[in-house]
């Protein structure tokens, strides 16, 4: 990251308190979340329509990879950043580290919506409206549950290659992620070694080379570790993201018997997110000793999505195949609460050719250029409700919100089915 453009603050701050996996932790011990935050040195923390950005980072993926992203979105977005927060998820990178003597083996995405939502809570003071969401991948998911949670906290969202959906992208195929990350080395006698084996691996000769520099310097730790205790010989490195984190993220492992009975004890407890009824392709099918039921929840969740979504598709992408892309758009925001989807012009997308899965890391700069055009039009739009918002009259309250109002107190008279006047048309 160039020195010249943000001012870079690293907080560490405990973790939302009760998980949702049994196994998320051992014991009750405080989890802790590491996070990052940037601030433009020319922020414009005067204007009223500055943006925070909240944004969450890919499976393995170090937050700092993002900083590319960052830097190219800071200098084509024509409307001032107040800051951009990330964070590890507490399983992964920094937060795993500070948190790897007590983390278990059973991460649930959603743990990592509500640490956010708790980061809000505890900047609260720093982190303002409006605030957009900046997702890729698995924690494109994790904005939506937070959403779900809280509709008005995000203005807009930003979903590159989200992974949401019902069908297994993995079931067809000989070597599926979570395969991939079990197999994959975790440890090099040098620094030298690891860099020169990563380097060249075909996933990061496609990577913005400061990306694939972020990666090296962050993804990356020296052992002895927790998992490697006696590691050797001295100037050893290992993955600062455990292969088992990374691989356990992927999936979920359900090594018994499945019971028809509807009342099974294993079945209420272990397999409680999964379906009863499911299609043979679904990810969140019981009958299968491996599943991933997260992004089955986010997909069921689209359509009460209230905030302004962009979705941005790598044209090669083998989990958004042009059936899934669509699905999702027709999905998202078209339900109760929901922002009224495509329609409304309110959920948009784009295909960014010569990218697959991790299209942010690949071209940077023509992703931070789609995402400066949306935020623009959406930061109009953040205006223009702010402004009605400080004229509108509810007419239901007097004595500056406190008393029942006249007009209130009339409309309680009418009869309880009364109907709203239409405005009249000009």
């Amino acid at each position: 990251m160039s020195p010249s453009a943000f001012t870079i603050k690293e907080h560490v701050i405990p973790c939302q308190h009760i998980r949702e996996y049994h196994g998320a932790v051992k014991g009750n011990a405080a989890l802790q979340l590491a996070i990052k935050q940037y601030t433009p040195h020319d922020h414009g923390k005067t204007s009223p329509n500055a943006v925070t950005i909240i944004a969450a980072h890919a499976n393995g993926v170090p937050k700092e990879c993002y900083e590319p992203l960052w830097e190219d979105l800071l200098e084509t977005l024509n409307i001032p950043i107040k800051s951009i927060w990330i964070a590890d998820c507490s399983h992964q990178g920094a937060s795993g580290v500070l948190n790897e003597s007590v983390q278990g083996d059973e991460p649930n995405w959603f743990d990592h919506s509500r640490d956010l939502l708790h980061m809000v809570n505890h900047f609260r003071d720093q982190i303002m409206q409006p605030i957009i969401g900046v997702a890729h991948s698995f924690s494109c998911s994790q904005l939506v549950h937070l959403s779900l949670m809280h509709p008005s906290l995000f203005h807009s969202l930003v979903f590159m290659e989200p992974m949401i959906q019902k069908e297994n992208p993995s079931r067809l195929q000989s070597a599926p992620q979570a395969r991939f990350s079990s197999l994959r080395p975790d440890i090099w006698p040098s620094r030298v070694e690891a860099e020169a084996f990563l380097r060249s691996s075909p996933l990061f000769r496609k990577w913005d080379a400061r990306a694939v520099d972020n990666f090296l310097e962050f993804g990356l730790r020296p052992a002895p570790t927790e998992l490697y205790p006696q590691a050797s010989p001295p100037g050893a490195v290992t993955l600062t993201t455990t292969k088992a984190q990374e691989a356990w993220t992927f999936l979920r492992l359900y090594a018994f018997p499945s019971s028809t009975d509807p009342c099974d004890p294993v079945e209420t407890v272990v397999g409680k997110d999964l379906a009863r009824e499911a299609r043979e392709e679904d990810m969140n099918n019981r009958s299968y000793v491996t599943n991933c039921p997260w992004p089955c929840l986010a997909y069921e969740f689209l359509p009460y999505l209230r905030p302004s979504t962009l979705f941005l598709f790598g044209e090669s992408s083998h989990i958004n195949r042009p059936a899934r892309r669509e699905d999702k758009l027709q999905q998202t925001g078209t339900g109760l609460g929901g922002n009224g989807g495509v329609a409304t012009g309110r959920v948009k997308a784009h295909v960014i050719q010569g990218t697959a899965h991790m299209l942010p890391l690949e071209k940077t700069s023509e992703t931070a250029a789609h995402i400066s055009h949306w935020l623009e039009k959406e930061v109009r739009r953040f205006g223009f409700e702010e402004e009605f918002s400080k004229s509108y009259n509810s007419q239901k309250s007097e004595c500056d919100g406190k008393a029942l109002s006249a007009t209130w107190m009339e409309y309680m008279e009418l009869p309880s089915g009364t109907k709203r006047t239409l405005k009249s048309s000009l």
